[in-house]
């Protein structure tokens, strides 16, 4: 039984030809988006881009009050301190995933590598919201117990 030429594997007569090994496999064509998926996936990672980058700058300035404070005061405000890493990891994740849905736009043959490094960025934001919700939500039952315990 002889192999095409383009069969994963080489066999010879009377044998079964071999799984294609992983490194094979993994140069695979990717799915390609179309002329007007395109567009709206760089459209989409363009203005994540931008907003990403300007929830960092907000993280900056929220940085600086932080600090013109305790300079003046010799107080640290830890809800400042608080927003300005919320706002500059999550504007990073965000400036991170749109590039990546940018190079989804740009690229040829890694569509899918890119859409997936994107999701990546957008999963660990949305895992840390998630969280901070949690968290946010057992601390508002506590509150509500501790005000009905005490009158």
């Amino acid at each position: 039984m002889a192999t095409a030429p383009d069969d994963a594997g080489t066999a010879t007569p009377g044998e079964a030809p071999s799984p294609a090994s992983p490194a094979e496999t993994s140069g695979r064509q990717e799915y390609e988006f179309n002329e007007a998926e395109g567009r709206i996936i760089q459209d989409l990672g363009s203005r994540m881009s931008f907003a990403g980058l300007f929830m960092v700058g907000m993280g900056f300035c929220f940085a600086v009050s932080a600090i013109q404070r305790w300079s003046r005061y010799l107080e640290i405000e830890v809800g400042l301190l608080f927003l300005t890493m919320l706002f500059i990891v999550f504007g990073i994740w965000t400036h991170r995933a749109g590039a990546e849905f940018r190079r989804v736009a740009d690229s040829k043959g890694r569509d899918v590598t890119h859409l997936m490094a994107a999701l990546a960025s957008l999963l660990s934001c949305y895992r840390l919201i998630y969280l901070l919700f949690f968290v946010g939500l057992i601390f508002a039952i506590f509150q509500l117990a501790a005000t009905n315990v005490g009158g």
